[in-house]
């Protein structure tokens, strides 16, 4: 109970300071910002064709070139003081800079075959022999030697070879009347059938050629009773149902011989069933491919047995077919828009032909492609942009992250309970992106994610206007950055809090790139992978409220060390999960890694900066986490997932974050802890010194008295007590401390003023000997007795 009065009293303390509205609202749009984006980023290279090995070198240049920039801001910054424009343009530049992303080109794709493969059933001679089936392999078959499949019988008709070039097949195809010229030498008669294709019962991959940059699923041309497909390269189907001529029909052989005879006639009566297709089952051998089967791209394989319903399963082979007849195709080329017959194409040598459909994964063991474009293009452009976008990004975190240190320092808050609000935006914000990338790729063979990019760049220039709104005006411009920084980095404690945050940003940079990859491995949607950012948010909530105590209580490095240990939790943790919605769970120890972990490591380096070095220590750290330590763990994660696989380097990262952590526990217990403060550089204070007052006349005092908000602007004019005392308030982290320092200031400040009374007095008259020792704890008052003046005496 004690500790939910503390949660909610220390949330409506700061809730109260006005001053601080305008940060929180910015901490709420600009973490939002990050969350709509940057989670989605390694999957959106994927679906531009980026793999692995690529995701993890652009990974790494990317933070890597960009990190020469949070430093130089952060100098730039501390040496500007009221930098609020500067940090407004690049805050919006960013948002409109990533929208350049979607104009780089897809790369590589890979997209995914049917789900059935289309076969031929024909004979080859009329006198009898095998029958065998063709598979046209524009959709590419790995085949198995031999499979046994369930066949659907779909239409029959005639195959017509052509030799044509590609302009001229894909008049073929388009076509929209042919007829069938059947001659009968029986009768020595011919017979002309003609066929007619409507526009409506034109099949729409005819009208438009299928985009598999857009698809990523490829199709088979339906509309097998009306649409003239191509068989292979040189040989074209042209149904014959309406009016029907045959059909393919097997019956047991008479004589007794194990064996099924197939031919193409009519179905009798008894297997037509209206509205249902014929299905049989047959086992297939795939003969060896000739030099002409290469060329025309086509796969044969021969029946070998088939189990046609009524008659069981046998041996097939063709019937015999006497004074086979003679048909030739006459397709009529007409112009698209005027429906007028330009030419009138004859393919003689026709054969009766059946189409079959059958579940591709019973014959062939590929079910995806990759088709590559201009890889290098998208790489290099896609580089290019994120390199940019990282420069911008990395200044203006470094400048945000040095404003909002000095504006607490400033108000005397708690740097935790203005991140809250950031969280919240980010458990909004991620879901919300997730929900609309999904809506926009219904219907998609792959992920649409424009919606993700236009929601960032709005609220990035929306977070741009937002920062005119912050109040900068206190902040000082500084004379010697360089050397300030220079001498803060000579504490041995910075430079081990550096390399630890070094090593977070490594273990974190692992898990922001390619978590959602393991996840869209698992099957996950982006709808969940938005909700893992809300749960983290959620339960770390709590964690920054109560970060000030908690930091207070345990010491800074303690909890960086808690952190270490709990990233190993979390790593081993999604090396082991399948359902993708396990990593909920682990996901909610982000509140400790990255909530309460970050913020010390943040308020660490507030303790141990200086007023004039916040902005270049905070871009420092910021660097080598969200740069150089992010990219490490992108680059050297995307290497070892290449080569051990995904789940073990999750368990290498987990085993490396562990060994680490207890590294820095042991040099923090046994050598930092044993080192005295550093007071000379004014580095870190436990408690202020109280400044010597003496008593002086009072023209000198009146133009000695200082104000108290001039020394917090101008240190530099006042005494080295002041400037001690005002530089230990500003780096005081606890609101409570700092009131007890301001109340010894204050308390200090009226005895000036009361011996300021007593001089005056003096002048005219003096004071009761009885009460010379003043007690201010009990308030006594003087007692002066005035002289008679002189002229009355």
């Amino acid at each position: 109970m004690m500790l939910l009065k503390s949660f909610f009293r220390r949330i409506i303390k700061d809730a109260r300071q006005k001053k601080l509205i305008p940060l929180k609202v910015i901490f709420f749009v600009q973490t939002s910002t990050l969350y709509i984006l940057y989670p989605y980023l390694t999957i959106h290279m994927r679906e531009l064709g980026i793999n692995v090995e690529e995701t993890a070198i652009m990974s790494a240049i990317t933070p890597f070139v960009a990190i020469i920039m949070p430093p130089v801001a952060g100098l730039l910054a501390d040496r500007i003081g009221n930098f609020k424009i500067i940090l407004s343009i690049f805050s919006a530049l960013g948002g409109a800079a990533a929208l350049l992303l979607l104009l780089v080109p897809v790369g590589r794709i890979t997209v995914s075959f049917p789900d059935n493969v289309v076969l031929s059933a024909s004979c080859p001679t009329a006198g009898g022999g095998d029958l065998i089936y063709g598979m046209n392999q524009d959709h590419y078959c790995e085949t198995l030697l031999d499979p046994r499949i369930d066949a659907t019988l779909r239409s029959c008709g005639y195959s017509c070879p052509f030799n044509a070039n590609s302009s001229d097949q894909n008049a073929l195809l388009m076509s929209k009347g042919y007829a069938l010229n059947v001659f009968d030498p029986k009768t020595l008669t011919t017979m002309t059938h003609a066929y007619r294709i409507s526009e409506s019962d034109m099949p729409e991959e005819m009208k438009v050629p299928e985009d598999a940059k857009e698809s990523r699923k490829l199709k088979n041309m339906a509309y097998y009773k009306i649409a003239i497909r191509k068989l292979s390269n040189n040989a074209l189907f042209f149904p014959a149902n309406d009016p029907q001529l045959f059909n393919l029909y097997c019956n047991k052989q008479a004589s007794g011989d194990n064996f099924t005879t197939c031919g193409f006639g009519s179905l009798p009566s008894q297997m037509i069933i209206k509205g249902e297709r014929l299905t049989f089952a047959t086992s297939l051998k795939a003969l060896k491919q000739s030099e002409t089967d290469v060329a025309d791209k086509l796969r044969r394989y021969l029946a070998q047995s088939i189990d046609w319903p009524g008659v069981g399963n046998s041996s097939a082979k063709c019937s015999i077919e006497p004074d086979a007849e003679q048909v030739n195709a006459m397709v009529y080329l007409s112009n698209s828009t005027t429906e007028e017959v330009y030419d009138v194409v004859t393919l003689d040598g026709c054969t009766r032909t059946c189409i079959l459909t059958a579940p591709r994964k019973d014959i062939c063991t590929n079910d995806k492609m990759q088709i590559e474009y201009n890889i290098r293009l998208t790489f290099w452009a896609y580089l290019t942009i994120r390199v940019f976008i990282g420069m911008i990004g990395g200044t203006a975190f470094a400048m945000f992250e040095g404003a909002v240190i000095a504006i607490l320092r400033e108000q005397k808050a708690d740097y935790g309970l203005q991140r809250i609000y950031g969280s919240i935006g980010g458990m909004i914000s991620s879901p919300l992106s997730g929900l609309l990338i999904d809506y926009a790729s219904r219907g998609k063979g792959y992920a649409d994610f424009r919606p993700a990019f236009y929601l960032y760049a709005t609220l990035k220039i929306f977070s741009g206007v937002l920062m005119l709104l912050i109040n900068l005006e206190f902040k000082a411009p500084a004379t010697n950055v360089v050397s300030d920084v220079v001498s803060v980095l000579k504490n041995i404690e910075v430079v081990a809090l550096l390399l630890a945050c070094f090593t977070l940003g490594t273990v974190w940079g692992y898990i922001e790139s390619f978590l959602f990859w393991l996840l869209e491995d698992l099957g996950a949607s982006r709808s969940l992978m938005g909700i893992t950012i809300t749960v983290g948010g959620i339960a770390g909530i709590p964690l920054l409220v109560l970060s000030g105590p908690i930091i207070s209580r345990i010491g800074h490095a303690n909890v960086l060390f808690i952190g270490f240990v709990f990233y190993s939790v979390r790593l081993l943790g999604y090396s082991l999960i399948y359902n993708p919605w396990l990593c909920l769970i682990f996901e909610a120890l982000e509140s400790v890694t990255s909530s309460l972990a970050f913020t010390a490591a943040v308020t660490y380096a507030a303790k141990l900066s200086t007023t004039t070095t916040d902005s270049s220590i905070q871009g420092l750290l910021g660097g080598l986490y969200y740069g150089v330590g992010k990219g490490s763990g992108s680059l050297i994660g995307g290497y070892l997932m290449k080569a051990f696989g995904t789940r073990p380097t999750y368990q290498i990262f987990s085993v490396v974050s562990l060994v680490v952590g207890f590294i820095y526990f042991f040099f923090n217990l046994l050598y930092l802890s044993k080192q005295p403060q550093v007071e000379g550089n004014d580095i870190v204070k436990k408690k202020p010194k109280i400044p010597a007052v003496s008593v002086h006349p009072v023209a000198d005092l009146e133009k000695s008295k200082p104000d108290k908000e001039k020394i917090a602007h101008e240190p530099e004019n006042n005494g080295p007590y002041i400037i001690d005392d005002i530089e230990a308030v500003n780096n005081a982290k606890n609101l409570d401390i700092v009131d007890s320092v301001l109340e010894e200031i204050e308390a200090s400040t009226e005895v000036a003023e009361e011996n300021q009374v007593r001089q005056r007095h003096q002048a005219n008259g003096s004071v009761n000997p009885a009460f010379e020792t003043d007690d201010h704890a009990e308030k006594k008052h003087s007692v002066t007795v005035e002289e008679e003046p002189r002229s009355k005496k």
